[in-house]
C-alpha cells in the first residue's frame, strides 16, 4: 500500500532537523487526500478495530459523506511546518506531526435571564455552534516530543472563531460558512483525565450503567411481568423522535439554568447527530461481516435502532448503534477467547429519553406521578433496556452501555431491582471520558452544566 499513499518522488524529513514542539515555525494546517490516507495507515492499529487495512481505508473516506460530517461539516486538521503541501527542494515530503478531526454540531445553550426574556423561570434557549474532536494521533516516530500538546493548544483557539471568513486553508474540507457563535469544544479522552485537562479540556463526570446480554431462554414477560407494547424506532419515523426530543430537551435546559442560575448547554440529539452514529455502525457493521461501505445494501433497511414503550406524551424510548472492537465470533464458538472477544463489543444506547417528567429529579420526587404512574414507567423502561439487550444477544455482542443515568432513571433502575434488570455501574477513568473547552465570554467552564452527557454526544 505504501506506493499508493507516499509520494513517489518525496522523502520524509530527517527527526533531527524538526523544530522543536515551540518553535514559531510549526502550522496548524490541513492535510491533502495523500497525508489524510497516509495517515489512516498509520492510525489503523489504534482504531481499525476488527477491520482490516484495506475495509479501514474504504471506511474513513465513507464516513466524510455521512450526516454532521458531510458538507463541511467535517475539518482534517495537521501540525506541520508549513501550509503548502508541495515538496520544498530536497524533495522531502512536509512532516504530519500529530493530527486530528473535529466535526462541527449544534448546541443548545440555556442562560438565565430575566423573567421577561423567556420561559423556564427567565432562563432563556439559543442555538449555537460546537465542536467535537476526535482521532487525535501521533506517528510513532514523532512522539515524546510534545506535538499533540502544540497541535492541541492552536486547535483549541482556532476553533473559537472556526471557520473563518474567506477562503478555507488548502486542503480544507470546509463550507465556507462562518461559525457564529461558538461556545464549546468536546473530546472523549482514551489517555485519562489529566493530559487534555492540562490543555484546557476539563473533564465532566463519565459513569454509565452496564447491562449484559438477555439470556437466550429470557422473555420480557418472565417472573411474570405484564407483556409492555413496543414500538420500533427506524429511519422511517427517526425524524419524529428526535424532533420531540429536541423539544423536551429545550425545556429540560430551561429549568436547569433556571434552577442553577448558570449556563447549561447540550449537544442537539437532532436527525443528523443521531444518524451519523447509525450510518456509522452500519458501515462498519457491514464490513465486520463481509459486506462494503457502500450505504445502498443497508442504508434504506427497516431494522429497529431503537424502541418506545408506555402511553403516548409519557413513553420512554431509545436509541442504540452496535460498536466492534473486536471481530465478532461465531455464534456456536464458546471458547475463552470468542467470550473475550464478545465482552469488548457493545451495544450502545445513543439516547434515552423519558418523556413526560423531570429527568433531573428523582423518581419519587417527580411532581404529580401516582404510585401506578411510576410503575408503568419502571415497566416500560424495563421493557426497552431488555429489548437493547435482546438486540446485543442477537448480534453477539457482550454488554449494554448507557452513559450518564439521569436521577429519574436511577431511580427506574432502583424500581427495577438487579433481579428484574440486572446491571452494574462503572466509572470509566481511562477512556471515554467527556471533556469540555467552554468559550462562552465571560463564563468558565467550571460554571457550566452539561445536560444529557450521553453516547450521542461522542465522535
Amino acid at each position: 500500500m505504501g506506493s499508493q499513499i507516499d509520494d513517489i518522488n518525496s522523502k520524509a524529513p530527517e527527526l533531527e532537523l524538526l523544530p522543536d514542539a515551540s518553535s514559531g515555525t510549526l502550522v496548524l494546517t490541513h492535510p491533502t487526500d495523500k497525508e489524510k490516507r497516509r495517515t489512516w495507515t498509520r492510525n489503523h492499529r489504534e482504531w481499525g478495530g476488527p477491520l482490516s487495512l484495506e475495509k479501514y481505508l474504504e471506511r474513513e473516506p465513507y464516513l466524510t459523506t455521512i450526516p454532521l460530517a458531510r458538507d463541511g461539516g467535517i475539518t482534517h486538521w495537521i501540525l506541520s511546518t508549513t501550509t503548502s503541501p508541495e515538496p520544498d527542494q530536497k524533495q522531502q515530503q512536509r512532516p504530519v506531526l500529530a493530527s486530528c478531526e473535529t466535526i462541527r454540531k449544534r448546541v443548545l445553550v440555556a442562560r438565565p435571564g430575566s423573567g421577561a426574556e423567556g420561559g423556564g423561570g427567565g432562563a432563556v434557549v439559543k442555538e449555537a455552534t460546537g465542536y467535537g474532536i476526535g482521532s487525535v494521533y501521533t506517528y510513532q516516530e514523532f512522539r515524546g516530543r510534545s506535538y499533540a500538546a502544540r497541535m492541541l493548544r492552536e486547535l483549541g483557539e482556532t476553533l473559537r472563531t472556526w471557520p473563518k471568513s474567506g477562503a478555507p486553508a488548502s486542503g480544507a474540507d470546509m463550507d465556507g460558512k462562518r461559525g457564529e457563535d461558538v461556545v464549546c469544544s468536546a473530546l472523549w479522552s482514551d489517555i485519562g483525565k489529566v493530559f487534555y485537562a492540562k490543555k484546557g479540556w476539563v473533564p465532566f463526570p463519565s459513569v454509565h450503567a452496564s447491562f449484559p446480554p438477555l439470556p437466550p431462554t429470557s422473555t420480557s414477560t418472565s417472573g411474570g411481568r405484564a407483556q409492555v407494547p413496543l414500538e420500533p424506532i427506524t429511519y422511517a419515523n427517526l425524524a419524529s423522535f428526535t424532533s420531540l426530543d429536541e423539544s423536551l430537551l429545550r425545556r429540560r435546559l430551561a429549568r436547569t439554568a433556571a434552577r442553577t442560575r448558570r449556563p447549561a448547554f447540550a449537544f442537539a440529539p437532532d436527525h443528523d447527530a443521531l444518524r451519523w452514529h447509525l450510518f456509522r455502525e452500519s458501515c462498519i457493521a457491514s464490513l465486520v461481516h463481509g459486506g462494503s461501505a457502500d450505504p445502498s445494501a443497508w442504508a434504506a433497511e427497516t431494522a429497529a435502532k431503537g424502541v418506545a414503550a408506555g402511553p403516548e406524551s409519557r413513553r420512554v424510548w431509545a436509541v442504540w448503534a452496535r460498536n466492534y472492537v473486536k471481530a465478532p465470533p461465531d455464534r456456536g464458538d464458546d471458547s475463552d477467547e470468542a467470550e473475550a472477544a464478545r465482552g469488548k463489543n457493545a451495544l450502545y444506547i445513543l439516547r434515552l429519553v423519558v418523556e413526560g417528567y423531570d429527568e433531573d429529579a428523582p423518581l419519587e420526587g417527580q411532581d404529580g406521578a401516582r404510585e401506578g404512574e411510576k410503575e408503568e414507567m419502571a415497566a416500560a423502561f424495563r421493557a426497552v433496556v431488555d429489548a437493547a439487550r435482546a438486540e446485543a444477544a442477537a448480534w453477539g455482542l457482550g454488554r449494554v452501555d448507557l452513559w450518564n443515568p439521569t436521577p429519574l432513571v436511577r431511580g427506574l433502575l432502583a424500581r427495577c431491582g438487579a433481579e428484574g434488570l440486572p446491571h452494574e455501574w462503572v466509572e470509566r477513568e481511562g477512556e471515554s471520558i467527556p471533556s469540555l473547552m467552554w468559550y462562552g465570554a465571560g463564563e468558565v467552564v467550571g460554571e457550566v452544566d452539561w445536560v444529557a452527557s450521553e453516547k450521542y454526544c461522542w465522535c
